[in-house]
């Protein structure tokens, strides 16, 4: 039996693509993927649906969501009475020997994976010898790297070649180039020098001797929790580099506790990846996120980003570090659902548990801080880090505490 993906609504409307058994078919922006849809409110690489011949199966990939008949999915059975919606780009199932409307272009090879840039160590881009993987993430892979103009370790983050595959998005990442470089704070890594080397985008930065809160999280995996002055000197730390941030126009957009590092030489906490937050402005502030990736990135997610409509601005960030926050003092984030729609449904609608259940110590005035941080609504949280900074700091007087 034949079936095809038709597309009913949004910028591609019209066009069709047909689904072929053992060949599963990935719906997305990225010029890797089956469809190369042109609605950029889809994600480069959005959902992948099967079909088995007899039964379709749909699979969301991107932090967007994708939304089976109005509600959020991970997997579900996909049939012709349903109506599967990316973005503002609504599609349905049919099946039959009809011919589709505008077949799709056969997919191109796609480009390099974390696990095939995991093959770099050993190999030089630009002046930077690759010698370590340290951490992958869903944009690229950061590895440790030397010099070989000066002999100066740094920490190298290739991103995946899908990022800047098309020269809208080439251009983007320069002018991000041009506008992160320079910036420099004590609570923000360092950049060093970016570009652009055969398929590979490139930024060299500082390399952080300690630990992400990603990490230490994990670490705290036994102990279920650190105490309350840890999460209040990462609070006004990273407060501090978003204040930065925010009054040069740039939105964080992903702060979550794997972005987040304690260099354990002077106990400094900072931010890290500006230079793609600036990168992802556009087109690209949807991120690519893979399975097995996706719960760990959405816990820290604030709620209007889980709807992936509408501008984000800095109280979505504030939200990020609350939520990371709340996930040091208390052992866990806010909400840890085992599915996908059932953790953006708490997010959305349910109010987490006083982090004072899971730590008597932490102050009332510290616990009302964080659950502001957490509110659900953008106007009821802190409107700038500027004005969070201010909270913690009657926060730190009150309990004799400095960060």
């Amino acid at each position: 039996m034949t079936a095809q993906i038709i597309v009913t609504a949004g910028p591609d409307k019209g066009r069709a693509f047909p689904l072929l058994p053992g060949e599963p078919l990935q719906v997305g922006r990225s010029q890797s993927t089956s469809t190369k849809l042109t609605d950029p409110t889809v994600s480069r690489v959005h959902c992948e649906i099967e079909w088995d011949g007899e039964r379709a199966t749909v699979h969301n990939i991107s932090s967007s969501g994708t939304l089976l008949n109005g509600v959020a999915i991970s997997e579900s059975a996909l049939s012709a009475r349903d109506v599967l919606r990316i973005g503002s780009t609504e599609m349905r199932l049919q099946v039959g020997s009809e011919e589709p409307t505008t077949v799709a272009p056969a997919p191109e090879k796609r480009h390099a994976t974390t696990e095939s840039l995991a093959n770099l160590v050993g190999k030089t881009l630009s002046n930077y010898a690759i010698e370590a993987m340290i951490a992958k993430g869903a944009s690229g892979v950061i590895f440790r790297a030397r010099d070989t103009t000066d002999d100066e370790i740094v920490a190298l983050k290739v991103l995946q070649p899908e990022f800047t595959a098309n020269n809208e998005d080439m251009q983007r990442f320069i002018r991000a180039m041009k506008t992160v470089l320079p910036l420099r704070h004590p609570n923000l890594v360092s950049l060093h020098k970016a570009g652009k080397t055969g398929n590979y985008c490139w930024v060299a930065m500082d390399l952080v001797e300690g630990e992400s809160m990603a990490q230490v999280i994990r670490r705290i995996g036994v102990a279920n929790m650190l105490d309350w002055r840890y999460g209040y000197r990462v609070a006004v730390h990273i407060a501090r580099a978003l204040e930065y941030a925010h009054a040069n126009s740039i939105i964080h957009r992903n702060v979550t506790p794997q972005n987040i590092l304690w260099r354990a030489a002077d106990k400094t906490v900072l931010l890290g990846d500006l230079m793609l937050a600036k990168a992802l402005e556009g087109t690209l502030a949807q991120q690519i996120t893979r399975p097995g990736e996706l719960l760990g990135d959405v816990a820290y997610m604030a709620p209007e980003r889980t709807k992936g409509v509408g501008e984000v601005d800095g109280r979505s960030d504030l939200y990020g570090l609350g939520a990371t926050v709340y996930a040091l003092v208390a052992g866990r984030p806010p909400f840890a659902e085992s599915s996908l729609p059932e953790l953006i449904s708490k997010i959305r609608t349910a109010e987490p548990e006083k982090p004072k259940k899971y730590q008597m110590g932490i102050p009332d005035l510290f616990q009302g801080t964080m659950m502001k941080l957490l509110a659900k609504r953008p106007d009821e949280r802190f409107q700038t880090a500027t004005e969070l900074l201010a909270e913690l700091d009657r926060v730190g007087k009150f309990a004799g505490v400095s960060a």
